[in-house]
């Protein structure tokens, strides 16, 4: 397990900047891990859907991209719908669970326990990247999501689990 404190960078876009992220880290990280492996699986928390990592594989059978974050008309960056699924040979390696404000640690552990196993089981990532944003915390200033350390801190315990080369980043923290 690599945990890369400063990453999670998710939103930027190969040919502009957007949500205040100007590199990629995870779509970098995910592009050098396919040297070392076949099939890699991006794992999303962070409060915003990881729009820039989906788009950059949205179209590839060998990144599967899964994320739970906030998805409501107007709020940033306004993707993720269920109805976002890849295409192409990337049809069916997009999982996005959108969820309402209000979503507490039961919520999120209730999602990763419903379906993350099931993604794993039927994709077998050699490789799992997974960006946890820490503006899904209870108290952060979207005031959206009511997740705790713990409750994030066991998602991170489940993503180990797996037994996988794992490299892990926390996701931009914003003050008000």
């Amino acid at each position: 397990v690599v945990v890369n404190w400063f990453g999670g960078w998710h939103h930027g876009q190969p040919d502009k900047a957007e949500g205040f992220c100007y590199v990629n880290d995870c779509v970098l990280a995910i592009r050098q891990l396919r040297n070392y492996f076949h099939r890699i699986l991006y794992i999303d928390i962070d409060l915003h859907h990881g729009n820039g990592v989906e788009t950059a594989f949205y179209q590839s059978s060998t990144v599967l991209t899964y994320s739970i974050h906030k998805h409501q008309s107007g709020f940033f960056p306004g993707t993720g719908g269920l109805d976002s699924r890849g295409e192409g040979k990337g049809l069916g390696y997009s999982v996005n669970i959108p969820l309402r404000d209000g979503a507490t640690d039961t919520t999120l552990l209730r999602v990763i326990e419903g379906t993350l196993d099931k993604v794993v089981e039927r994709f077998k990532p050699e490789a799992i990247v997974c960006q946890c944003g820490a503006d899904g915390l209870s108290g952060d200033p979207h005031q959206a999501f009511n997740y705790t350390p713990k409750g994030m801190s066991e998602v991170v315990s489940k993503v180990v689990s797996y037994n996988k080369p794992t490299l892990a980043g926390r996701g931009r923290v914003q003050s008000s």
